[in-house]
């Protein structure tokens, strides 16, 4: 266990950082920063996160899970939960990089960040959940990495609404890509999305930047047609069939990488509805954002101490708990709402309280 973040960036040409068995929990804005010569790689490690689904964007979009400012960089095996980026390669000059095998879950900004605009793989990796799937991003306006290439195979992309702090509620695209960014490659990759984007990124490569594309899958669960037009090089999935065909590929990825299967942390937690303040009467839907490094097993609400009906065990939509209740069984006044949220390994975290009044 880590308490402190790792910070190496003069490692020496071919360095391996072997972190297998190491979890992080740092209170760090950059939970790992390696950099150095060419051909480190960083293998392993779990990077877990503890802000609160209400934490705002302004906070979470200055947390990194690693940072790696080295060229020729090779990322294997990393889980990063609860973080605003997840990965972001930072190295500046020619330089490439490598994403393979990792487990990224609830990325409240970019899962994979790019913002030098180098050539990069990302392969056989699982992104649960990201505001916006990755960026290419120049970030200054000396860069140019037209003529590099980003290529993404055999890889699984979730988009994830955000609770508070954002242009408002919703989610990014599956790439922020800029107009100096690198040309783009897909091959049989998996990508969801359950809502429309609400930002100035898009779900589809930008025409003039995808080089070459085959074997992937776009499952679309929100309302009315697929909002952008799909390239021949994607099956477009509907509904339930879009559903089961995303829920088979990640137990797949799961069952082929034993390691991420590890609870690591308890899960993260906040009321959404009702507002702090709200004045609320009748019956009333209460609604918690619970997510955890694997799986929140229920939520518990509770006023002033006390359970209000039985635990939530079922997400409906995904990171949401809601229990209908009827505010008659309590007088009028003002209570302390707070929801408690379980995972299978038994961790439990309950959020910060807000305050309700009753007013029947």
């Amino acid at each position: 266990m880590h308490t402190a973040a790792f910070t190496n960036t003069s490692l020496n040409q071919n360095t391996t950082i072997d972190a297998a068995d190491a979890r992080f929990v740092t209170a760090a804005n950059i939970a790992i920063s390696v950099g150095g010569g060419q051909g480190i790689c960083f293998l392993g490690g779990h990077i877990m996160g503890s802000e609160p689904p209400a934490t705002p964007y302004n906070t979470m979009h200055l947390t990194y899970g690693l940072v790696a400012r080295a060229s020729s960089f090779r990322l294997e095996d990393l889980l990063v939960f609860d973080y605003g980026d997840g990965a972001s390669m930072d190295a500046q000059g020619d330089a490439d990089w490598t994403v393979r095998n990792a487990y990224f879950k609830f990325i409240r900004d970019d899962c994979v960040e790019n913002d030098f605009l180098n050539s990069g793989t990302i392969e056989n990796s699982l992104f649960d959940g990201c505001f916006e799937g990755f960026s290419s991003r120049a970030y200054t306006t000396t860069l140019d990495g037209s003529n590099n290439l980003v290529v993404v195979k055999s890889s699984l992309f979730r988009l994830q609404d955000m609770d508070q702090g954002y242009s408002k509620p919703g989610h990014g695209g599956f790439f922020k890509w800029d107009a100096r960014a690198p040309m783009i490659a897909l091959y049989n990759n998996v990508y969801r999305v359950d809502s429309p984007i609400v930002e100035n990124d898009v779900l589809i490569p930008p025409a003039n930047k995808l080089k070459t594309c085959s074997g992937n899958v776009m499952i679309w669960l929100g309302a009315g047609p697929f909002p952008e037009t799909l390239p021949s090089c994607y099956t477009l999935l509907t509904g339930d069939v879009g559903l089961d065909y995303w829920n088979r590929a990640v137990a797949a990825w799961k069952a082929s990488h034993p390691q991420a299967l590890v609870d690591a942390a308890p899960p993260i937690v906040s009321v959404y509805a009702p507002a702090d303040s709200d004045t609320v009467s009748g019956v009333v839907a209460l609604t918690a954002t619970a997510v955890d490094d694997q799986a929140v097993n229920g939520v518990q609400f509770r006023l002033d101490g006390q359970d209000v009906g039985a635990e939530v065990q079922t997400e409906a939509p995904i990171t949401k708990f809601t229990l209908s209740w009827d505010s008659h069984t309590l007088p009028n006044g003002s209570y302390r709402l707070t929801a408690t949220a379980r995972d299978a390994a038994g961790n439990t975290t309950t959020s910060e309280g807000i305050v309700v009044t009753i007013n029947n």
